[in-house]
């Protein structure tokens, strides 16, 4: 780490505790001889280009000091480059973290990733028209895009200030009433698995994943694979959607097991490209979302892919005595 940005989400680092900690961490990383740099993104949608002005200007190492969405959002201005991005976990779910297995505590991460080695993880790709856009715009995304009532989930709380607020609960809550209030709106989901051998079915959930865990949910993703792991729900009712979705989150039982009064389980597939469209002559009572790395991108149409583009990204070694590599 030559030249170290360091991306600070404003909303989440707002109280004298997390200002400290990310003190404590540029001086850590100053101390190791990295010329460090502080910089809060400016908005929601301005840390991709932040960040891809910071690698043209010569930063050849990230840090980025936020949730999940903080991370999508500066990897927009990284990935494809020869920069290196490392996450330090001050978020709500802090999913990339999960997966990396590093502490929730950041300056404990950020010690970790002292000792931590560059590699090139593969990124998924999500392309679509945004909400009041006629032209189709790309994100990369790591954890995971699709389509569905958990994009709607992902809604409830658009703001760093609301995520804060409510924390894991208000998404547990959330989830709770939208399976009572939100329609379950059945669209078409197209397949090209990794043969090539194409198939198209109708669904009422649809999510492309990349990583291998989602907190509780054990999808079975691959961050280094040049597939996306597809998990999908038939059309069903609400009652059918929560008997899959426990059984994805407690049970693991998929496709091929019997439910009681027929209830629908999770049917996963490895795939290279989805598209989630409308029914043809279905009037949708709202909008079909869409979302990545839990952020509400658009509607009605997507297509996700593997991207041809790789992201460097600070792996932690997890040596016994993490003080060895420092």
């Amino acid at each position: 780490m030559r030249r170290t940005m360091m991306f600070l989400n404003p909303l989440l680092i707002h109280n004298e505790k997390r200002r400290a900690q990310v003190e404590q961490i540029a001086e850590l990383l100053s101390g190791y001889g990295s010329d460090v740099h502080l910089q809060e993104t400016l908005s929601a949608h301005s840390a991709g280009q932040q960040a891809a002005d910071a690698v043209a200007a010569g930063f050849d190492s990230f840090l980025v000091c936020g949730g999940d969405g903080t991370v999508f959002q500066v990897m927009q201005g990284v990935a494809g480059s020869d920069a290196t991005l490392g996450v330090l976990p001050f978020g709500t779910g802090n999913v990339i973290a999960q997966n990396l297995h590093m502490p929730r505590d950041p300056l404990a991460a950020a010690k970790l990733l002292l000792g931590s080695q560059s590699r090139a993880v593969s990124l998924g790709e999500v392309t679509l028209n945004p909400t009041g856009h006629k032209r189709m715009r790309s994100w990369y995304f790591f954890i995971a895009a699709g389509m569905g009532v958990h994009a709607a989930l992902m809604n409830l709380a658009p703001t760093g200030q609301g995520k804060r607020r409510g924390g894991r609960l208000a998404y547990f809550i959330g989830g709770f009433h939208l399976l009572i209030d939100h329609p379950i709106q059945s669209f078409q989901l197209d397949l090209t698995h990794t043969d090539g051998a194409t198939q198209t079915v109708e669904a009422c959930e649809a999510i492309a994943t990349h990583v291998s865990e989602i907190n509780r949910w054990r999808p079975g993703g691959d961050p280094f694979a040049s597939w996306l792991r597809v998990a999908w729900v038939p059309p069903t009712g609400r009652l059918g959607l929560g008997h899959a979705s426990f059984h994805a989150l407690v049970t693991g039982k998929s496709e091929g097991h019997s439910g009681w009064g027929n209830l629908p389980f999770p049917q996963y597939v490895t795939v290279t490209r989805m598209i989630c469209r409308p029914l043809n002559g279905t009037q949708y009572r709202a909008p079909l979302l869409v979302e990545a790395d839990g952020e509400v991108l658009g509607a009605s149409y997507t297509v996700i892919a593997v991207s041809d583009k790789k992201l460097n990204l600070l792996w932690p070694n997890h040596q016994k005595d993490s003080s060895t590599s420092l």
